[in-house]
């Protein structure tokens, strides 16, 4: 597939590492990828490749489907995300969080979805109806140019039957409003979509961060993998910090672990032959403070919450900018 940006500038391909960023999943915690995408904009640094899961895949498909003037605009419009910065947590913040996320579990949220009632009788069709965000997607992307292949986009659901991870791809198919829907399926939640006599769900169920194509191509790398789970952390003092910190490390690990092991491969097989890519990846990852509601801080659609994770976001993609990569290996970004 060539590469639209490289033939304006006169460069070919091969001759600039292929740029990429890998967006997971994470409900609302998305507002990070918003922020990152932010500061990514300020390097001048060609944008080759999107990639996500669930909200990550929604991330991806509002970049690829707009004009790249429109971009932030757009990711600002759908994450709720106010310009204005977020100011530090105040002493109620973290109480706010959780009534916020309780009245988002109950009553759903106004642009993101509302409670699906009553539950379909013939079969399950998860607690809340997407509809809302599919009527947003629908005005703020352009599937012609998001199929446009500038950037190319890859988006990952899983089949719920076989556990499979399901990805789709610009360079080979038309992605359309279902394959984004599909890939946010997050069972008990949200329901799978039917696509091609699958039932498909959730990306997250088999690659939350699905970098796992753009690895497997040829030549120099820069990726970027951002993910909205930590994977380091502190020993949790109490039941709400356990079960945060176990809902993390259910993520972050797949993550992690995947994206080592996926290196280690594609190094072997540049060895086998005899090349050398030199491939420059980075780790972010959105590191909650003691404000946010737990494990249940991706159901807080806030616009306060969401202005917080926008500035993190913003904040660990400058301090990436500013460390030396890691040869082969993963440079994880943590900002002191």
């Amino acid at each position: 597939m060539t590469d639209p940006a490289a033939e304006r500038s006169g460069v070919a391909a091969a001759e600039r590492p292929l740029t990429a960023i890998t967006f997971s999943g994470g409900l609302g915690l998305g507002a990070y990828h918003g922020g990152v995408f932010e500061a990514f904009t300020s390097l001048t640094l060609p944008l080759d490749w999107v990639t996500g899961s669930s909200a990550g895949a929604i991330t991806a498909a509002l970049i690829a489907g707009s004009p790249s003037a429109d971009r932030l605009r757009n990711l600002r419009s759908y994450w709720h995300a106010p310009s204005n910065p977020a100011g530090a947590p105040n002493a109620g913040r973290h109480t706010l969080a959780w009534l916020s996320s309780i009245n988002t579990r109950v009553l759903g949220h106004s642009g993101f979805f509302h409670p699906r009632l009553p539950l379909p009788a013939s079969h399950f069709g998860g607690l809340y109806d997407l509809g809302p965000t599919r009527e947003r997607l629908r005005r703020l992307i352009d599937f012609e140019r998001l199929n446009g292949g500038d950037p190319r986009i890859t988006i990952c659901a899983t089949d719920v039957e076989s556990g499979d991870a399901v990805l789709f791809d610009s360079a080979s198919e038309r992605i359309e409003m279902d394959h984004i829907l599909a890939s946010c399926g997050f069972l008990p939640e949200f329901a799978p979509v039917r696509i091609a006599d699958r039932w498909l769900g959730d990306g997250g169920f088999s690659l939350n961060a699905p970098f796992d194509p753009v690895l497997e191509n040829a030549g120099p790398l820069h990726l970027y993998v951002i993910d909205l789970f930590p994977r380091d952390g502190k020993v949790p003092d109490g039941l709400e910090a356990a079960a945060e910190r176990k809902s993390d490390l259910t993520f972050s690990n797949q993550t992690f672990q995947r994206l080592g092991y996926a290196l280690e491969a594609r190094q072997l097989r540049a060895e086998l032959q005899d090349l050398d890519y030199d491939d420059k990846v980075y780790l972010l990852s959105y590191r909650p403070g003691r404000e946010e509601a737990g494990p249940e801080k991706s159901f807080d659609l806030s616009e306060t919450a969401m202005a917080q994770r926008w500035r993190a976001g913003l904040l660990d993609m400058q301090h990436a900018a500013r460390l030396a990569p890691v040869k082969n290996g993963i440079c994880s970004v943590r900002r002191p």
